[in-house]
C-alpha cells in the first residue's frame, strides 16, 4: 500500500517545480550573459597556473593577472599585425577564384575515367555553382544590413573586453567566493565540494590550454606543409588559418580543414590533391596517437557520444559559440556525476559512516573478560557513537585501550587467543623472616630493569 503524500509535501514538490521553471525561463532570457560569465571563467582557469607561477616571483595577485593580460594581448596584437594583412588578400582572391575553381573541377569531372565521379561529381559541382550564382546575384547589402554588421562587430569587441574584465574579477574574488559557497553547505559536506570544485576549474582550464596548443599545432604544421616549400598551394596561408580554426569542432572539424585543401589542390593536379589527402590522414594520426595524450592529458575526457549530445544541445541553445562551450561544460558535469558515483561505490561497499562500528561498539566484542569489557566500554563512552572515526583507527585505538585494561586487570591471555581473567590468590599468612614471596623477585625484576608484564 502506498503512503500518502502529505499537504506540506505536495506544495514543497509543487515549489521545486515551480523554482526549476523559473531557472529555466531565465537562463533562455539571459542567455548571452552567461555565455560571457562562462567564456571568463574558462579564461581565468586557462591562466590561472601562470598567474601562480608569476606570484611565486613576488607579484600580487592583480599585477600577475595584469602582465598575463599585457602577453595575451601583445600576441593578438602581432597575430593581426603579421598574419591577417595577408590572410585577407589571400582570401579575397580565394572568393574571387571560385567561378574558376569550380569550372576546373567540373572540366576534371567530365573527363574522368570513373562512371561514378563522371556523372555524380559533375552533377554535385553544378549545383554549387548554381548556389554560388544565387548567392551573388542577390541584392546588394542595404544599410539596415551593413550596420547590423558594425553593430556585430562592435558587440564581439565588447564581449572580448566584458570577458577580461570578468576574468580579472574572477580571479581576484575567487577565494571569497569559494568561502561564501562552501559556507553554504553543512561542515560534513564541504570538504568534497571543495574538491569538486578544484576539479572543476581543472578540466576547465586543462581543456582551454589543451585546445589552444592543439590549434596552434594543426596551423603550424598545415602552413608548412602548403606553402611554397613543400606543396605550394595556392591560397596556403588562409587555408591554414582555416585548418587551425576548425580544429575546435569536434570529429569533423579537422576533416573540414583537409577537405578546403584538397578542394582547392584539385585545380592544380589530381596528383597533388592526393598527397594533400595524405598530409592530412598522416596529421590525424599524429595528432590522435601522441599530440592528443600529450597536450589533453588533463583535459575533459569525455565519450564520443558525450562530446556529440552537448555539442548538439549547445549549438540549439547558443549557436556555434554554445555549440564549442558546450564541450567543457559537458566535462564539469561530468565531474560532479563521477563523484556522486564513486560516492555510492563507496557508501554501497564499506556502507555509511553512520554505521561503521564505533569505539564503543567494539568494545562490546573485544575479547576482553566482564570486567575489562565494562570498564573498556566506559573508557571509551566519551568518544561518542557517531564519531566518524574509520574501522581501521577504531580498532586501533580500541587495541591500545584494551591493552591497558589488560595490564589494568591483570588478565592472562592463553595459547587460543581467550582472555582469562586472573584469579586472586589466597590471602597468605604469615611469613617467616627472610623468606620472600614466589614470584616477587620476577614482577620487581633486577635493580634498574622495568617490570615485565605478561599481557604486553
Amino acid at each position: 500500500m502506498t503512503a500518502r503524500l502529505s499537504p506540506f509535501r505536495v506544495m514543497l514538490y509543487t515549489a521545486a517545480v515551480l523554482v526549476v521553471l523559473a531557472l529555466a525561463f531565465l537562463v533562455s532570457k539571459v542567455g548571452s550573459v552567461l555565455i560571457v560569465v562562462v567564456l571568463s571563467i574558462i579564461l581565468a582557469a586557462a591562466i590561472e597556473p601562470i598567474v601562480y607561477r608569476l606570484r611565486r616571483h613576488g607579484l600580487g595577485r592583480g599585477q600577475a593577472i595584469l602582465v598575463v593580460y599585457v602577453g595575451l594581448l601583445l600576441a593578438i596584437g602581432f597575430g593581426f599585425y603579421a598574419i591577417l594583412p595577408p590572410v585577407v588578400r589571400q582570401g579575397g582572391a580565394l572568393i574571387e577564384n571560385i567561378p574558376s575553381i569550380l569550372n576546373s573541377l567540373e572540366d576534371q569531372a567530365q573527363v574522368s575515367e570513373n562512371r561514378f565521379i563522371r556523372e555524380t561529381g559533375t552533377a554535385t559541382v553544378q549545383r554549387v555553382q548554381q548556389f554560388y550564382r544565387d548567392t551573388q546575384e542577390s541584392p546588394p547589402v542595404g544599410g539596415a544590413t551593413a550596420f547590423q554588421l558594425v553593430t556585430s562587430a562592435f558587440g564581439l569587441l565588447f564581449t572580448f573586453i566584458t570577458t577580461l574584465i570578468l576574468g580579472f574579477y574572477w580571479l581576484t574574488e575567487k577565494a571569497i567566493i569559494k568561502r561564501l559557497f562552501l559556507g553554504l553547505l553543512p561542515p560534513r559536506h564541504r570538504g568534497r565540494a571543495h574538491g569538486i570544485w578544484d576539479n572543476v576549474e581543472a578540466k576547465l582550464g586543462g581543456w582551454t590550454r589543451g585546445q589552444l596548443v592543439l590549434c596552434l599545432s594543426i596551423g603550424l604544421a598545415s602552413a608548412m606543409a602548403y606553402s611554397p616549400l613543400f606543396l605550394d598551394l595556392p591560397f596556403w596561408l588562409a587555408l591554414a588559418l582555416w585548418s587551425g580554426i576548425t580544429e575546435l569542432i569536434p570529429f569533423i572539424g579537422p576533416w573540414l580543414g583537409g577537405a578546403a585543401a584538397a578542394v582547392v589542390a584539385l585545380t592544380q593536379s589530381f596528383e597533388v590533391a592526393i598527397l594533400v589527402v595524405v598530409f592530412v590522414v598522416v596529421l590525424q594520426q599524429i595528432e590522435g596517437a601522441w599530440l592528443v595524450p600529450k597536450v589533453m592529458k588533463n583535459a575533459v575526457g569525455l565519450t564520443p557520444l558525450t562530446v556529440i549530445v552537448a555539442v548538439q544541445v549547445g549549438g540549439a541553445i547558443g549557436g556555434a559559440i554554445g555549440a564549442i562551450l558546450a564541450i567543457p561544460i559537458a566535462g564539469a558535469c561530468q565531474v560532479v556525476v563521477q563523484d556522486l558515483l564513486a560516492t555510492r561505490k563507496e557508501s554501497l561497499d564499506f556502507g555509511d559512516r553512520r554505521s561503521r562500528p564505533t569505539l564503543a561498539a567494539l568494545a562490546g566484542t573485544d575479547p576482553l573478560t566482564a570486567a575489562s569489557r565494562d570498564w573498556l566500554t566506559t573508557a571509551t563512552a566519551t568518544v561518542g557513537r557517531d564519531d566518524g572515526r574509520s574501522l581501521a583507527s577504531a580498532e586501533k585505538s580500541a587495541q591500545a585501550v584494551a591493552r591497558k585494561a589488560s595490564r589494568h586487570l591483570g588478565s592472562a591471555v592463553n595459547r587460543e587467543g581467550e582472555v582469562r581473567p586472573t584469579s586472586t590468590p589466597p590471602s597468605p599468612g604469615p611469613r617467616p623472616l627472610g623468606v620472600r614471596r614466589v614470584g616477587q623477585d620476577a614482577r620487581r625484576g633486577s635493580i634498574g630493569e622495568p617490570r615485565t608484564n605478561p599481557a604486553d
